[in-house]
């Protein structure tokens, strides 16, 4: 959400560089010897230091305010000899190198164009105010035109890494409040031990004295008187013994038959 919340950025620069006129620096008294000088041989430190002083005119907040790039605004340009340009492989020459970061494409090239016409119009008021010979003004060249702008999602990927961030320590922040509070007595500290309690002083009772009790004597139990037994009871009648002649012995069964054939 935060990589789509920021506004993406544009970014366009141009590259300048400072020349003298063909004619060279000087204008010679005698016209019928004036001789044509090439520019590209004309670079020296005098040019360096012409670049040095347009870059220090234009690095104020007015003229910033003035091209477009308000303080504190969404736009921001920079102006400087090309160290802030990687492809510049040697910031000795007399560069000028304008650099515009805008939320919009259309601001970033209107910016950067006014920015180019100021270097101009600064080049000519500082000749004109020396006093220097028109056909002897230095003028500004594009090295490299005006590019198109190209959006730099580099803030919105570092905004949307610290979203994240943020987002992952407050999770851990509720995670952990949510088990503290579930098992508060975990995380506190023991408790000190409250001092043992003295023990309360024995107070005597008063125990109650019983009397005895009389406890009565036991009463004889009279006994059951004997029962005299019926004469008719067959439990006590008696049997007339025998005395009459002994049996004769009962014969086995084969000497009974035996007898039977003898008859």
């Amino acid at each position: 959400m935060v990589y789509a919340v920021i506004p993406a950025h544009y970014t366009t620069d141009v590259s300048l560089v400072l020349a003298t006129p063909v004619n060279g620096g000087t204008v010679p008294s005698d016209k019928t010897k004036q001789g044509l000088t090439n520019p590209f041989l004309s670079f020296n430190d005098a040019l360096k230091t012409g670049a040095s002083i347009v870059i220090l005119s234009m690095n104020t907040q007015d003229v910033w305010t003035q091209l477009g790039a308000p303080k504190d605004g969404p736009t921001e340009i920079t102006i400087d000899d090309g160290r802030s340009n990687p492809n510049v492989l040697d910031i000795n020459g007399p560069y000028i190198y304008i650099r515009v970061d805008s939320e919009s494409p259309r601001q970033a090239t209107a910016v950067l164009m006014a920015a180019r016409e100021r270097v101009a119009t600064e080049l000519f008021k500082w000749q004109k105010a020396l006093g220097a010979p028109p056909n002897t003004f230095i003028t500004s060249t594009d090295i490299v035109p005006p590019s198109t702008p190209e959006a730099d999602h580099s803030v919105n990927w570092q905004g949307g890494i610290g979203g994240a961030v943020l987002c992952l320590l407050l999770g851990l922040g509720i995670a952990y409040g949510v088990v503290t509070r579930r098992a508060p007595q975990q995380m506190k500290q023991p408790e000190p031990l409250a001092a043992p309690l003295a023990a309360p002083l024995a107070v005597p009772v008063a125990v109650p004295v019983v009397a005895p009790v009389a406890v009565p004597e036991p009463v004889p139990v009279p006994e059951p008187e004997p029962v005299e037994p019926d004469e008719d009871s067959s439990s006590t009648m008696e049997f007339p013994v025998y005395r009459g002649d002994p049996l004769s012995p009962v014969p086995s069964p084969g000497k009974a038959t035996q007898d039977k054939g003898e008859g």
